[in-house]
């Protein structure tokens, strides 16, 4: 049996991460907790600065986690074509601040988006990402272990 390249385990962690994130966010969905959050969140935007109105346009659930899977599929292949756990740690914390930005932003226009979804799914998953450890890097050289 030949032995796994560098991008057949890339792929499979991807996979693995990315499944793993939004597993979480479906649970989380099917238990009934981010409505929820959404309500919650929806009535605190009411107030000011937000003064979001109570039938102020918002995404359906499933274009939420149509955007939750592309961020949570883009942000683990990112983070683990990054190399060092700093790195991969800025790179996360950033992308979750400008996706934690969003809701704010778009209630500034009347729009609400609730990101606390998108903030779990892509925070677990990349969490995952970088506290996995990575693979020891074998050498060319070295001829594959034979079994007998």
């Amino acid at each position: 049996m030949p032995a796994k390249t560098h991008q057949d385990i890339l792929l499979m962690r991807w996979a693995l991460f990315s499944v793993a994130g939004l597993i979480l966010i479906v649970a989380l969905y099917s238990l009934g907790i981010t409505p929820v959050w959404a309500r919650g969140l929806k009535e605190a935007m009411a107030s000011a600065p937000f003064l979001l109105p109570a039938d102020a346009p918002s995404l359906s659930p499933g274009t939420g986690f149509l955007l939750c899977m592309a961020l949570t599929l883009t942000l683990v292949y990112d983070l683990l074509l990054i190399r060092g756990t700093l790195r991969k740690t800025a790179v996360l914390a950033a992308f979750l601040l400008l996706l934690a930005c969003f809701t704010p932003a778009l209630g500034l226009w009347g729009f609400f988006f609730n990101a606390v979804p998108c903030l779990l799914s892509a925070g677990g998953a990349g969490a995952l990402a970088i506290l996995w450890p990575p693979s020891p890097p074998r050498h060319h050289s070295e001829p594959p272990p034979a079994h007998e």
